[in-house]
């Protein structure tokens, strides 16, 4: 589990959960891909949408804009591109918003082991 490898995870996954918000707002959906060469203490991530093709009717992902894990800053264009910067798992808002809840009290029990 990577929350056990961040610096401050409530406060990282505080300001993942804004920049989730602020993408659901915007394209009404969103999720997040955490960097996989960066520092673990605190990864980059990038954010995405899904929207259906109107034509195809399939979904496609969609990127919005990768952070700075240190800073929380949006990063330059090209560091989206590079796919084998980010993790192949992501992670939907919901499941983002139960995780701080995890983290934000520790010792409550977990209404289903795995909610991925």
């Amino acid at each position: 589990d990577m929350v056990e490898t961040l610096d401050k995870p409530v406060e990282y996954v505080r300001r993942v959960l804004e920049k989730l918000e602020r993408c659901k707002r915007v394209h009404g959906d969103a999720q997040v891909r955490v960097g996989v060469r960066g520092r673990a203490e605190c990864p980059n991530y990038l954010i995405e949408y899904v929207r259906q093709d109107a034509k195809t009717r399939e979904p496609v992902t969609h990127q919005d804009a990768a952070y700075s894990g240190s800073t929380h800053r949006e990063l330059a264009p090209h560091h989206i591109a590079e796919a084998r910067n980010w993790s192949p798992e992501e992670m939907n808002i919901t499941a983002v918003s139960a995780l701080i809840g995890r983290l934000r009290s520790p010792r409550a029990p977990s209404r289903c082991a795995d909610e991925d």
